[in-house]
């Protein structure tokens, strides 16, 4: 699979770094999407000491994959440091990828 993610700096020194799910690339006013690996966008939070430092809509290319959209997707939120997920539905495969990693 063929697909072309930013790599991203590590979140901050006592971050957290949480991936929402969105319809689209509006930030925090985004709509969840129905589905998590599908969603057209990864909007990526960085939180430090309870306040929102950044937000990065991303481009899912996972979206339109035929197979395999839930690993891929999983194993680049782990590389990018992510520690939170949000959204109604994450399937089986990025259902464990992220549960073996500890993201919540």
């Amino acid at each position: 699979m063929n697909v072309n993610l930013p790599s991203l700096q590590p979140p901050p020194q006592g971050g957290i770094r949480i991936a929402v799910a969105t319809m689209d690339d509006k930030g925090l006013s985004s709509v969840i999407a129905p589905r998590f690996a599908r969603a057209p966008f990864m909007t990526i939070i960085d939180v430090v000491q309870g306040k929102v430092i950044s937000v990065k809509p991303i481009s899912n290319p996972f979206s339109q994959v035929p197979r395999g959209a839930g690993s891929g997707l999983g194993q680049w939120l782990l590389s990018i440091g992510t520690s939170v997920v949000i959204g109604p539905h994450v399937g089986p495969n990025l259902g464990m990828i992220l549960q073996q990693a500890g993201v919540r």
